[in-house]
């Protein structure tokens, strides 16, 4: 599945063009999907002139900020999961009537698991609507 920074959309499968705007991904290819650097003028193996256009190109600050937003929450999580599991543990060997209240203890932590799941896709949304934004620059009141 790949993520186009164009359309804001996503593209199922490993493709090596968005299926929406048509953009390739991070290359440039030939008529005979020949992959070259972003910066090609020409194909490398047919000489052919006729390349794709990539995808917009995402500023290296974007993607660590995306992997640490994706790496803190599920470290915090996870840490508190294997505390719960300890307590949950000592508790059912103390007082087995505490079953319930900490099977719904269990099912709020599945649901921040599965919460934290979903946010890296809408942060990369959220981040490219606002480089987007930035890039279109102000409209200065023309049309």
């Amino acid at each position: 599945m790949k993520y186009c920074y164009n359309c804001n959309r996503v593209t199922i499968g490993e493709p090596l063009f968005c299926n929406f705007c048509g953009r390739s991904y991070n290359v440039k290819l030939c008529p005979l999907r020949h992959v070259n650097p972003r910066n090609a003028e020409a194909c490398s193996q047919c000489g052919s002139r006729d390349l794709s256009i990539p995808q917009p190109k995402v500023p290296t600050w974007t993607s660590v900020l995306l992997f640490f937003l994706s790496l803190v929450p599920g470290l915090f999580l996870a840490l508190i999961s294997i505390a719960f599991v300890f307590f949950m543990v000592k508790q059912l060997l103390n007082q087995p009537n505490m079953f319930l209240a900490l099977a719904v203890l269990q099912i709020l932590l599945a649901m921040l698991w599965w919460g934290w799941a979903q946010i890296p896709l809408f942060f990369r949304s959220a981040i490219h609507r606002m480089l987007q934004r930035r890039r279109n620059g102000p409209k200065n009141g023309k049309r």
